[in-house]
């Protein structure tokens, strides 16, 4: 297991489409304007590559289950592929989740999308954010643009 997370680090970090926020980033993150987001915590930290490798591991599975619809299956299949990334970390209640913010690669983002976490309004299913549970190594939380 830890050497097939390794490997996704590895290929996670010469995708170019993933950025991982100090937490400095977690308010800006979870302020978004057409879907839920999770609760805030007390503090912040930096997930790794590793960290948001294995989120990225997770991803497809919880994509199938809580989009069942053929149009987005469809749509969503090669998750996270494709997407711009951006995560940051957040403690609450002592423990350490994962936010992710989920947009395709081809909205014109690329100017911007590294230095600010992004808010698009509406946008459809393509645009999404997921939370993980670094202890219970799962996505508990997941959202879609013009479905919160």
């Amino acid at each position: 297991m830890l050497a097939a997370a390794l490997l996704l680090a590895l290929a996670a970090a010469r995708d170019g489409n993933i950025v991982i926020f100090g937490p400095d980033k977690v308010g800006a993150m979870l302020r978004q304007c057409s879907r839920a987001v999770p609760k805030p915590g007390e503090s912040g930290w930096t997930p790794s590559a590793a960290d948001v490798a294995r989120l990225e591991a997770k991803l497809p599975a919880a994509l199938r289950l809580m989009r069942p619809d053929p149009f987005a299956r469809k749509e969503l299949a090669a998750v996270p592929q494709g997407w711009l990334r951006q995560y940051v970390g957040i403690v609450r209640g002592g423990k350490r989740y994962i936010y992710g913010n989920f947009m395709p690669d081809t909205i014109g983002l690329r100017s911007h999308w590294r230095d600010q976490p992004i808010d698009i309004c509406d946008g459809g299913p393509a645009n999404f954010g997921a939370e993980y549970d670094v202890a219970k190594d799962a996505i508990d939380h997941l959202a879609f643009n013009g479905m919160a």
